[in-house]
């Protein structure tokens, strides 16, 4: 696999945190569920993306 200029961790966190929480599907969120809710749910995509981003590494 030729090398690029972004670890493919990183990438993975980038892919797995956008996917999880874009502007649209906060927004659509934010006009259903309490704050304490929407702020578990964008932490908990957080850390799952970080979480996923340290495993790539270890992994490949």
């Amino acid at each position: 696999m030729p090398t690029s200029c972004a670890a493919l961790g990183a990438v993975m966190a980038l892919i797995i945190g956008g996917g999880g929480t874009s502007i649209p599907e906060i927004t659509l969120l934010a006009s259903i569920f309490r704050t304490r809710l929407l702020v578990a749910f964008v932490a908990t995509i957080f850390m799952v993306a970080v979480t996923a981003g340290y495993m790539f590494e270890l992994i490949f």
